[in-house]
């Protein structure tokens, strides 16, 4: 079931951009950007064992600023009746990383183990609206997006003792809000919704009782500066 959701995720993507791009009606930009995690995802533990899949690294995530980089398609209603109303749909699909922080960073480093670091993938379509003031080189945008986020814990252990961990496609949202300078950069700030995460373990080369997956409730704030063609 969630290997169907991650094809049907990357069916909506493919189809979106080549619709777009067929009718040369679309706005092409890169994003460049720093994530804040919040909430589980960036709790740290009471307690941490490195290379432990039980540990309440996988409830409590520890998450540390991290960056992203990101490209988006807006499509524009050129020749209809609403071409004047900055309405548009858009579709976009960011990397975004984020390591531990330095308290769960140490803690690895004196264990010698390899620390592991968080990866999201958001994929989304939805609407968006940038205003057109006449004679003015700034602009606002708003935009709202549904999708899917695909968010994977990388390896950590030793040499031959490792765990791996499960890619986790979840139902993903967004909202954002920015300014946009002479059509050509903007920056802007957005709030994303990754779901609630399951951190399966997919693969550990040691024998280990593997309690039930736990849960991370994962959202964070995006701040972004893009580049507009």
């Amino acid at each position: 079931m969630k290997k169907l959701r991650i094809l049907i995720a990357i069916f909506l993507l493919g189809g979106a951009l080549t619709t777009v791009s067929a009718q040369n009606k679309c706005g092409l930009s890169i994003h460049l950007g720093g994530i804040l995690p919040m909430g589980q995802f960036t709790e740290c533990p009471t307690y941490v064992s490195p290379g432990d899949a039980n540990n309440q690294l996988s409830a409590h995530g520890a998450a540390l600023f991290g960056a992203s980089l990101g490209l988006r398609y807006n499509y524009k209603f050129i020749g209809t009746h609403i071409e004047d109303s900055g309405f548009g749909i858009f579709v976009s699909a960011d990397l975004m990383w984020n390591y531990v922080k330095k308290s769960v960073r140490d803690t690895y480093d004196a264990a010698k183990c390899t620390k592991p670091m968080y990866v999201n993938v958001p994929i989304m379509i939805g609407a968006s609206w940038t205003s057109d003031f006449v004679r003015s080189p700034v602009n606002i945008f708003g935009e709202v997006g549904i999708g899917c986020d695909l968010f994977k814990k990388t390896t950590e252990g030793w040499s031959g003792k490792t765990i791996s961990y499960d890619m986790n496609p979840e139902f993903a949202c967004e909202a954002g809000v920015g300014v946009i300078f002479a059509r050509l950069f903007s920056i802007g700030v957005h709030y994303y919704w990754l779901g609630k995460q399951d951190i399966k373990v997919t693969g550990a080369t040691y024998g280990e009782g593997f309690a039930a997956a736990p849960t991370m409730a994962m959202h964070a704030m995006a701040f972004k500066l893009g580049f507009h063609f």
